[in-house]
């Protein structure tokens, strides 16, 4: 459930991150690039995606607890995609591939 949330989170950030005036195109993911055309609609589903994830956290370990959490991890998302992004480790497989591994490891060792 966690790895599921930190990978909408991610998501999420991407859409921001690809809603930014300042970031060259050249470093934007195509299917951002896509969303992105109008970028008022990529935040607001990206912030869709953070407050859904948010009423999730928090539903999952309390109101107080849940809050930080989520602050936690758009904290670390933000990270992860201002650092990988310009690098280009980000694309659709690679985060597929990553999803799907923690989400099989989720179930099947905790």
């Amino acid at each position: 459930m966690y790895t599921t949330l930190f990978i909408l989170i991610t998501i999420g950030t991407l859409l921001f991150y690809g809603a930014s005036e300042k970031v060259k195109p050249a470093h934007k993911p195509a299917w951002i690039l896509r969303l992105a055309q109008t970028p008022r609609r990529a935040c607001m589903l990206g912030t869709t995606i953070f407050l859904a994830s948010w009423a999730a956290v928090a539903f999952l370990q309390g109101p107080g607890s849940g809050t930080f959490a989520m602050i936690g991890y758009l904290m670390a998302s933000y990270c992860l995609v201002v650092l990988l992004q310009p690098l280009e480790y980000f694309n659709t497989t690679r985060l597929a591939v990553v999803a799907l591994a923690a989400f099989f490891m989720e179930i099947f060792i905790f």
